[in-house]
């Protein structure tokens, strides 16, 4: 029988402490092997790679990253997807009944391409998806009152978003909320309203939570998902 596992981390298990100890992940009382997980390089694309069992172990010892990719799809049994942020919002999306999930990195430059919009199609058109029945996970990432940019910047976002009709950022003054911008193409992907579900943490103005923008650090929590054994 398998289940959708799903984890959406804090600084309590971080990556760069993960890469150093490259040993098997435990959380709670789940363990899983470091030869099944899954990272990919996270250049602020739209490209999600669909997995296969060769993929596994990506990202650790001698096994490069999935080059180019901020998305990860898979149907494959205890193979997990990991996504690292520190403002950037990881979100996981699955289908019980399809047994599919994907696992996607998006800030401002991911939410401007669509990637969530994109990884909802790879479930649908590889996996049979139906986006009715899937479910999305936001995770914690930076709010629009702490993600401010220039007003070149915002024009274009706002611009693209508009010329491609992927959605529209609400905010004003050259802040960006990029959680709502995720909801709406989830929701323009034929997600019900009420599959989308939304961690509502800052992770600038949350201490237990690596943030680029407050600390300018390297490190990063990590989030993943995975179709596991039980």
């Amino acid at each position: 029988m398998s289940s959708i596992f799903t984890y959406l981390g804090t600084k309590d298990l971080d990556y760069r402490t993960l890469l150093r100890a490259q040993r098997d992940l435990l959380i709670g009382d789940r363990e899983i092997p470091l030869a099944r997980l899954v990272i990919c390089e996270q250049t602020h694309s739209n490209y999600v790679h669909i997995c296969s069992e060769d993929d596994c172990g990506a990202g650790f010892k001698d096994h490069p990253q999935i080059a180019g990719a901020d998305g990860l799809a898979t149907n494959i049994p205890q193979q997990y997807l990991v996504i690292r942020t520190a403002d950037c919002y990881p979100v996981l999306i699955y289908d019980k009944d399809a047994a599919a999930v994907a696992a996607i990195h998006c800030g401002r430059e991911g939410s401007r391409m669509n990637i969530a919009g994109k990884a909802v199609a790879v479930l649908v058109d590889h996996y049979g998806c139906d986006p009715a029945n899937l479910i999305a996970l936001i995770g914690a990432g930076i709010c629009e009152r702490h993600y401010e940019v220039s007003e070149e910047l915002y024009t274009a976002y706002q611009d693209s978003l508009k010329q491609d009709q992927i959605g529209f950022c609400p905010s004003r003054d050259r802040h960006i909320n990029i959680r709502t911008v995720i909801f709406q193409q989830l929701n323009r992907a034929g997600l019900p309203a009420n599959n989308i579900e939304n961690l509502h943490i800052c992770t600038y103005e949350n201490p237990d939570y690596f943030s680029y923008r407050r600390d300018h650090g390297n490190n990063r929590q990590i989030n993943l998902i995975g179709i596991a054994n039980e």
